[in-house]
């Protein structure tokens, strides 16, 4: 019964749950009878991302007549 008060006046509530994880809460909400929107998570990019952009901004990227030339320089 206290579930059910608390449930009539929560608007909107926030979970993080591991990726593997998401359809087990997610049909265990809707059974439950809870609408379920799965928020989207803005692609940060990490320190190495950051660094290559930067390298690139400044300059100092090397440049390929095709993309067989850069695979080759792999």
């Amino acid at each position: 019964m206290v579930a059910e008060c608390v449930f009539l006046y929560m608007q909107t509530l926030e979970i993080n749950v591991p990726d593997n994880k998401t359809h087990i809460v997610k049909e265990f909400l809707k059974e439950m009878g809870i609408s379920v929107k799965v928020k989207k998570e803005k692609n940060v990019p990490n320190a190495d991302t950051i660094a290559a952009m930067n390298e690139l901004k400044a300059g100092n990227g090397k440049k390929f007549k095709s993309v067989d030339e850069l695979f080759n320089s792999i």
